[in-house]
């Protein structure tokens, strides 16, 4: 994806990107776990859900180079019409600048930074499985 310029995309069309980049590796990662199609199913929507990618855009975003914390930031601001009942519009709102970030990481081939954002999200849940 040499021809996306993170600065000129637009936050919602980067988080577009970033929702399936993310989906696919948690998936990968409770894949090689060796669970079966209902724990794996339960598992993955632990991590891709509004209210958790919103507790991991704030726990990631501090510790990020600037470009990305601005384009956090243009995502979080950018111009989402619409809203699910199942989570705030604060919390959506930074959902989405979550996936705009793994769709900047994976952009910039930053795949320590998914990585380490995996590792943030299911580093908790390891017990239970």
């Amino acid at each position: 994806m040499d021809n996306v310029d993170l600065r000129e995309t637009s936050g919602v069309v980067l988080a577009y990107l970033g929702d399936s980049i993310w989906e696919l590796n948690i998936r990968k990662y409770w894949i090689s776990k060796g669970l079966n199609l209902r724990n794996l199913n339960r598992k993955v929507k632990d991590c891709v859900n509004a209210k958790r990618q919103s507790e991991l855009y704030r726990e990631i975003f501090p510790k990020l180079e600037e470009k990305f914390q601005m384009l956090g930031n243009r995502s979080k601001n950018g111009n989402i019409k619409t809203f699910p009942k199942s989570c705030s519009v604060q919390e959506y709102r930074e959902a989405t600048a979550f996936e705009a970030l793994i769709a900047g990481f994976y952009i910039e081939g930053r795949d320590d930074l998914i990585e380490l954002a995996v590792k943030l999200c299911v580093e908790e849940k390891k017990d239970e499985v």
